[in-house]
């Protein structure tokens, strides 16, 4: 049974539909910035921020790494 996709990840897949072939990052590589995404997300919320606080973390964490990825 495939795992359920994490709003992380639908995320990027979204990212990756829109910009097509010249998407500068593998699965593979969406696979692991949504799991760390969450990592961080969770983290967060553990430590005491709130949800917007957390998400923008989570959603830095994606950006981040797709940044990373292109250069």
């Amino acid at each position: 049974m495939p795992k359920e996709m994490s709003y992380y990840r639908r995320y990027l897949q979204r990212l990756k539909e829109e910009w097509g072939t010249g998407f500068p990052v593998s699965d593979e590589v969406l696979d692991d910035l949504a799991d760390a995404a969450e990592e961080k997300y969770e983290n967060a919320r553990r430590g005491g921020l709130t949800v917007d606080q957390a998400q923008e973390l989570a959603m830095a964490v994606l950006v981040d790494g797709i940044g990373d990825e292109h250069t």
